[in-house]
């Protein structure tokens, strides 16, 4: 079972983590120190009590503690007052650029033969077959990356923030129900999965590529989704709290 480690501010906030150095690791790497900034905003949204209280309006209802998850396709769960719950992935920066990294697993579990094949020639240079495949496997592959394969474990919302780079401090925070983004994301698929020189793009925003990650890193023959946060996705994000000079 994961070590439960309670934090105690104005309000009960609670952090689920096997491993309590995950904040101590040192960062050598660009994509390291965006992982170590997605992790310290998730602490921070459990701790920051304007948060709490922006996430309060929106939900309409009192929020009793924010737990922060290790290892699953939510980050937090928000326990209300009245003892239902809910499951937030959040995304912190401006997810534009190259995109952020949403998922990562072995070539064999995205389980359709054709795009396996696509991916090993593609992304690990290990084929020569290059099979035509369509959006409906798209489909299929932005649903199991962006929520995982339980779906008892699927984020309900996801959110948005950005930090302070000096202070960690979360400086504003956007949400968006799971389903609007997904149905999106399925409404800006191609036609069929395009090849751009190691990538298989299933849409504008979202694309497939080798892990990679030098000597060090574990595995790293895996395929990671990238997602980018264009403009038109943040529009149906919705802005629940905006630092203030005062604040």
């Amino acid at each position: 079972m994961d070590t439960l480690i309670t934090i105690f501010s104005e309000f009960d906030i609670k952090t689920e983590s096997p491993d309590k150095t995950d904040f101590l690791q040192p960062v050598c790497s660009k994509n390291a120190l965006v992982a170590k900034n997605g992790l310290r905003a998730e602490m921070t949204i459990c701790l920051q009590e304007n948060i709490k209280q922006s996430l309060e309006l929106y939900f309409n209802s009192s929020i009793k503690c924010l737990t922060r998850i290790h290892g699953k396709k939510y980050d937090i769960i928000i326990e209300f007052e009245d003892g239902t719950k809910t499951k937030i992935q959040n995304k912190d920066g401006d997810g534009k650029g190259r995109g952020w990294s949403v998922d990562r697993r072995k070539v064999e579990s995205f389980k359709d033969e054709q795009l396996i094949k696509l991916l090993k020639t593609l992304c690990l240079k290990q084929g020569t077959e290059k099979p035509v495949i369509s959006n409906n496997i798209s489909k299929n592959v932005i649903n199991m990356c962006m929520l995982g394969v339980i779906e008892e474990e699927y984020p309900k919302y996801f959110t948005h923030t950005k930090s302070n780079k000096s202070t960690g401090n979360i400086i504003s925070m956007s949400i968006c129900n799971t389903n609007t983004l997904i149905t999106f994301m399925h409404k800006e698929l191609y036609n069929v999965m395009e090849t751009k020189r190691t990538c298989v793009h299933l849409s504008p925003n979202c694309y497939l590529q080798r892990k990679g990650g030098g000597k060090k890193d574990f595995n790293p023959d895996n395929i990671q989704m990238k997602f980018k946060f264009t403009e038109e996705i943040e529009k149906i994000f919705i802005n629940i709290f905006t630092q203030t000079t005062s604040q």
